[in-house]
């Protein structure tokens, strides 16, 4: 199948490199910034095109690589200007589902295609990206023939229902933008215990990536340690008395979580009194 892409962002540049890569026929780009459009078909060595429909005219498949609020209004503006007919259109937002599709006035087939991992950079990310995990939702006519598209690439993939995306997204956002709030304010904590900003980066480097590749290698549970886990009520305790109390509260929360893992670590170990006193008032 031909694959082309409306948007030349990082996603979409992304997407389109690493497939050209693995031996995937991708058309070219179109996008309203026609420079951005330029250096993603120079860069993929794919066709820049002069406006969608041809684009969509040359390609079986076209994603549109645009910001989540202009997926449906380019999606509306293709059904008055294309044949989209039999065609299969995905976009790559995280949080919208293939429902942005539905009610078209020509038979097409809607899918959401998303990557979960971090597209950084529009000319380098490719390199990395045989570790993304696509996750995919749509009609089931096609629904095989786009998973085909990154399995036969290298890349994992998995299915998932249409009501369940925003969801989905929410669970990707807590291993990775919550990560760096909760990266953030420990490099304030330690601001305020008298570390320049710079050496509590530093401070923070060695544990924080530690922690990232035990977690990766062994999973949350194996690599858990610290005072919920030992069950250290005084310890926690202490922790909750010198917190501000937004601080304490975005701590209590957390640790809570953390509790899960501890008790699937330790079957036999008894933190009813811990979690008391997460879930209390602070004393």
């Amino acid at each position: 199948m031909k694959i082309g892409f409306i948007g030349a962002g990082r996603v979409g540049t992304t997407i389109a490199k690493y497939l050209k890569e693995h031996g995937k026929s991708v058309t070219g780009f179109y996008s309203r910034n026609k420079e951005h459009a330029l250096e993603s078909a120079s860069f993929t060595d794919t066709l820049c095109f002069p406006d969608t429909k041809t684009l969509v005219k040359e390609s079986d498949v076209v994603f549109l690589t645009v910001s989540d609020g202009a997926i449906e209004s380019v999606f509306r503006e293709l059904l008055s200007t294309c044949d989209l007919t039999e065609k299969i259109i995905c976009h790559t937002s995280g949080s919208m589902a293939s429902t942005v599709f539905a009610g078209a006035s020509q038979k097409v087939y809607g899918y959401s295609v998303h990557p979960n991992f971090a597209v950084s950079d529009k000319l380098t990310t490719y390199q990395t990206f045989h570790n993304a995990f696509i996750t995919i939702e749509g009609s089931p006519e096609h629904l095989n023939d786009v998973k085909e598209i990154f399995t036969s690439s290298g890349l994992s993939v998995a299915t998932i229902s249409p009501d369940v995306k925003a969801k989905y997204h929410a669970a990707s956002v807590y291993a990775s933008n919550l990560i760096c709030g909760v990266f953030g304010a420990s490099i304030r904590l330690l601001t305020e215990c008298g570390f320049s900003e710079e050496d509590a980066e530093k401070a923070l480097h060695g544990l924080f990536l530690a922690n990232a590749e035990g977690i990766a290698a062994n999973g949350p549970v194996a690599q858990l340690t610290g005072p919920v886990e030992r069950n250290d009520i005084s310890t926690v305790r202490r922790h909750l008395n010198v917190l501000s109390e937004d601080d304490a509260k975005t701590y209590r929360r957390l640790q809570l979580e953390v509790v899960r893992l501890a008790q699937k670590k330790h079957l036999d170990r008894d933190y009813t009194e811990l979690v008391n006193l997460l879930e209390g008032d602070r004393t």
